[in-house]
């Protein structure tokens, strides 16, 4: 789940934060999540880890990439030496934006998750619309 702080940032005002959430997940072990955007009307300052997949204290291996020509950020989230999994909700990741024209952009999502056995669980997402003023 993508949620947008407001549905309107300005030139010049933010960064804006941008959480990245996972509801009603059972036992899940590993998560990829791409995420396109306008790089046009916004640019990524920073990706952060969320706490979501660290339950019980497990060690989790994050790793971003931002592709600012395609705006595209794929974020990898896997527990390591989990047998047990994540469940629950939480936050996953968080997006730092900051806007750098005036528009209108949609944020995009797609990504799967796994279980500790390896097993695919299909993530669903509602893009977010985003006006930026």
């Amino acid at each position: 789940m993508l949620s947008s702080p407001s549905g309107e940032f300005r030139v010049g005002g933010g960064p804006y934060t941008v959480p990245v959430s996972i509801v009603g997940a059972s036992r899940v072990s590993t998560v990829s999540v791409s995420i396109a955007f306008n790089p046009q009307v916004l640019r990524v300052r920073s990706v952060q880890e969320g706490s979501f997949l660290r339950q019980g204290g497990v060690n989790v291996a994050f790793q971003q990439r931002v592709d600012v020509a395609a705006g595209r950020i794929d974020i990898t989230l896997t527990r390591t030496s989990d047998t047990t999994g994540a469940s629950g909700a939480g936050l996953l990741a968080a997006l730092l934006l900051e806007p750098v024209a005036e528009g209108s952009v949609t944020l995009s999502a797609s990504g799967i998750a796994t279980t500790p056995q390896g097993s695919p669980m299909p993530l669903t997402f509602v893009p977010v619309a985003v006006t930026v003023k």
